[in-house]
């Protein structure tokens, strides 16, 4: 066992030379993170601010700088990886395997004379810092798999909701009946667009109406923030057709179209304070306001709407809430 070592330290010490160790480590977190080591779990998390692999360059590079170099007197230079880091210009990070090995010395009998790092204490740690690493890696993943399973966190802005019921009112679930995204504004183009978020605005203001007004270019459907949401959320199920020579298309995925307005019903049960009859109302206004816009087109090609159809996706989404409520309260129950 005196021949293995823990993130570089070897599972044997004797008593001075843990308090040394443990002396220096807590001198370097102290460095790094402003203040003495505290709560082990919130201090791990702390660690993201140098280690989090989803972090900018420009981020890193702020935060090394602001790091003060090693006084004179640590003997930092006897620490390698993963232990501490050395990140130039006398800078020494210490992170997730520094924090676990303070905690562990922490427990320690230093009256006997030496200290003994055993198998559990070497797997607790290892595995510690394995599944704290993973955490942050698949942090992404999480919060894409988040948005497209309907389990984020905050739920979709309701002017992405409308955008998107727009849509379907419009019956751009097909190919053939996608619309322009407005990479450069035509005439034609530019009234469907218009007549798209009408409808989204409309609805969204039924729902919230103390919402901020965004300016014309985040109504855009090329580069506003009411398709990104969308696009985010429902990922492969919104289409988008580029095209080199023409505007890029925008439609509902044929196939996707039933579970598009299940995740729309569902995210809307979400809310808390959303009665049926004001969702009711919302979609009735966004109808309204569609129609309202559409109805001005000389050239009618790009609109889809059919009152059958639209009367039969309001059923539709008005099941998927009531479905999704019902669910809910079951659960409390």
């Amino acid at each position: 066992m005196k021949d293995r070592t823990v993130f570089g330290i070897p599972l044997v010490l004797t008593a001075a030379e843990t308090s040394s160790l443990q002396h220096d480590l807590t001198r370097l977190w102290t460095l790094c993170y402003g203040k003495p080591p505290g709560e082990l779990e919130a201090d791990l998390e702390s660690c993201r601010r140098f280690f989090d692999p989803l972090a900018r360059g420009r981020t890193l590079r702020e935060r090394l700088a602001q790091v003060p170099g090693v006084p004179k007197g640590l003997s930092h230079a006897n620490y390698q990886e993963p232990l501490v880091t050395d990140a130039g210009e006398g800078v020494r990070l210490v992170g997730v395997e520094a924090r676990l090995l303070m905690s562990v010395l922490d427990e320690k009998d230093l009256e006997e004379g030496h200290v003994f790092l055993s198998s559990r204490d070497v797997a607790v740690m290892e595995a510690t810092a394995l599944a704290k690493y993973r955490d942050w890696c698949t942090a992404r993943l999480g919060q894409v798999i988040a948005l497209r399973t309907g389990k984020a966190a905050e739920v979709m802005q309701a002017v992405s909701v409308g955008l998107v019921i727009a849509l379907l009112v419009n019956r751009s679930d097909e190919p053939t009946r996608a619309i322009p995204r407005l990479s450069k504004v035509t005439f034609v183009g530019q009234q469907v667009n218009d007549a798209i978020y009408a409808g989204a605005e409309k609805f969204a203001d039924t729902l919230v109406p103390t919402r901020s007004e965004r300016s014309a270019d985040e109504k855009r459907l090329k580069g506003g923030y009411g398709l990104s949401e969308a696009s985010r959320r429902l990922a492969h199920r919104l289409v988008i057709t580029r095209r080199a020579a023409a505007e890029d298309l925008i439609h509902i995925a044929p196939k996707s179209r039933d579970d598009v307005v299940k995740f729309l019903g569902h995210d809307l049960a979400r809310r808390s304070g959303l009665a049926a009859e004001k969702l009711s109302e919302a979609y009735d206004q966004l109808v309204l306001a569609f129609r309202a816009e559409a109805g001005k087109l000389a050239h009618r090609s790009m609109v889809f709407e059919r009152s059958a159809d639209t009367r039969d996706l309001k059923e539709d989404l008005m099941a998927a809430f009531e479905e999704a409520r019902s669910v809910d309260s079951r659960r409390l129950h």
